[in-house]
Parts: C-alpha cells; structure tokens; sequence
C-alpha cells in the first residue's frame, strides 16, 4: 500500500478521465464517487473502479445522450440510463429520489443501461439521510452468483443498502452484497494476486475454491448464506424487472438497473431522527461482550475511517492500482 494525498490522488484521476473524452462534470461525479468509497476503507469500489471506467471508455466510447426520464409517475419514475457511467445514472436517480420523496412523502426511482458498477450503496444513502430520508436501495448486475446447490451463473452479487436519518448525523447505514463475497472484492484479489476465503467461490465444475480467477473466468460466487442471501438477491433481479431489466438466459441480461425506494418521515411522525439516535446511541453505549472494545452499528466502521483519512488528507491505495492511474494520467 502506498500513502498519497487526497487531493493528489483526486488530480490524477480526473487528469486519467478526461483523457477519454468524457465531459468535466461527468468525471468530477464519477472520481468523487469512487475517491469517497477508497477514503473510506472500500477498496474493492475505489481506485479500482477509475481503471474500470477508463477502459469502458477507451473500449465502449462516451455515451452521447444524458440520462433521461422515460416513465414519470409522480412519486414513481423510470429512467433510461443511455448507456453513461453507473455513478452519473446513480447520481441521477439519487438526485429524482430525494426530490420526489419530499414533495410525496414516499418515491421509487429506478434507472436501466448504464455501464460499469453503479458503485457503493453507502455513498447514495449518506446523501440520502443527510436530506432527513429513510433509504432501502439496490442494483442488479453481470451474472456471477449460484443457487444454492448449483454451478451456473444466474444472479448478480446485488447488494443492498439501507439508510435511516439521526438527529446526530451518525445515521444507520448498511451497505451489503447478497453474496459471499462482492465482484470487487474478487477484482482487487485477483489484482494483488492472494487467494480469497474458502466458501466464497466455486470453480467451473462446482468445486470449492480460493482463485479469485475462478470467479473472474468461468467459476461462479456463492450466495450469501446460502438460500437467504439467494433469495434476497433474486428478489433484488426481480424488482429489477420493472426498470425493463431480463434475467438469464435471455440475451439482453447486462443491462443493469438501480432503484431507490425512499421515505420522508417527516409526513408521519415528528422528531423521527432524535428517537432514532436515542437507539442508536442506548445500543452503542450498552456493555460489549468479553474481549470487545465498544458495541457499534452497521457502517459505524466506514464512517469512522472516512472521518479519520479526511481529516488525515491521505490515503492508503494498492501499489499496482496507484502505479496504474499514474500512468494513465500521465
């Protein structure tokens, strides 16, 4: 791992981006969204990431359409990605949810086509509850997780988030894949050269595995717990099928979709976010098991590193990831 400056490291990414023609508005969306996810601890949607949208671009072209609404409902919109950036069409989503849900009190936003990761979860929801909005989001994407009990590839590793505003602004954030082990967890394994926990993949023949070329080639990753983690990712791909979005063995599985479903609990209940830190902060504050330092909550952990490497004004990347964007900028 090599230290740099956040803001050095911000300058080569969008020095990288600009390179493929992408617009400044478009890169500043998309090296804002993956920087955030690095500083915060989340390697396999940081850097990474900024070598993927380079060679989407470099292979795919620029999309030449902004997304734009196709279905407007009111409290329920249907965008069409156009094939942009998952950052830029998550981004737009984002931004249709938080309007929508405060004029209605209740929205579902979802967009199709667009490439590369949509990115974090965490990312949409700190935005999301910093608006005073209760979040549940997530996207379906490429094919890579088993049923339980199978070998072929029918699900993505779907992950969800959720999001529930405080009055402290240390809100409840959870971000997760409903598989074993997220694609870009396997993308930096398979960058570093290590092998990945056993139970996490299997082979092309159904086999248990450590390669994370397995999963990349021919393998397939396991669900999260086995029929739980199946079921909430096959209940994510099927949400998906309103954005326009088919599941294998049609051809045009690929073409992937976000949603956020949003609520403003402001239109039910007053002082919502203060009860919520009551909780959150009685749960903290109870006494941690033998061997524990401190009782936390889910995302308490990212919080705490984004806080603490912003404040620092530098951070952590993989050597090769780093030696990679610098040439790119360079």
């Amino acid at each position: 791992m090599v230290g740099i400056k956040i803001n050095d490291l911000r300058d080569l990414c969008t020095t990288a981006l600009l390179k493929t023609g992408l617009s400044q508005t478009d890169v500043d969306v998309t090296v804002d969204h993956y920087l955030e996810n690095e500083c915060m601890g989340k390697a396999s949607h940081g850097m990474v990431r900024v070598l993927q949208v380079f060679d989407t671009a470099k292979k795919n072209g620029i999309p030449q359409n902004k997304p734009e609404i196709q279905i407007d409902k009111g409290n329920q919109v249907a965008i069409n990605g156009n094939m942009n950036f998952g950052p830029i069409v998550g981004k737009t989503v984002l931004d249709e949810s938080i309007k929508r849900t405060k004029k209605h009190g209740i929205s579902l936003v979802g967009a199709n086509h667009y490439m590369t990761t949509s990115g974090s979860m965490a990312y949409y929801l700190r935005r999301l509850t910093k608006e005073g909005l209760i979040g549940f989001m997530s996207c379906s994407s490429e094919s890579m997780v088993t049923a339980p009990a199978g070998k072929e590839r029918f699900i993505g590793t779907n992950p969800i988030g959720l999001g529930i505003p405080s009055e402290t602004n240390e809100h409840f954030i959870a971000d997760f894949a409903t598989s074993a082990i997220t694609h870009g967890e396997i993308i930096v394994a398979n960058d570093k050269q290590k092998t990945l926990p056993m139970d996490c993949i299997i082979d092309k023949g159904g086999l248990p595995s450590t390669d994370p070329q397995d999963a990349v080639v021919d393998g397939a990753i396991l669900p999260l717990t086995d029929y739980r983690g199946f079921a909430l990712g096959l209940f994510i791909e099927l949400i998906s099928l309103m954005f326009g979005i088919d599941i294998p063995p049609t051809s045009s599985y690929g073409k992937n979709a976000i949603f956020i479903i949003a609520i403003d609990p402001s239109k039910l209940s007053d002082g919502y976010a203060e009860r919520v830190s009551n909780i959150l902060n009685y749960i903290r504050n109870s006494p941690p098991a033998p061997g524990h330092d401190s009782v936390s909550i889910p995302g308490d952990r990212s919080a705490k590193t984004l806080k603490e490497t912003l404040a620092r004004g530098t951070v952590d990347v993989a050597d090769k990831t780093l030696e990679k964007i610098k040439d790119l900028a360079t």
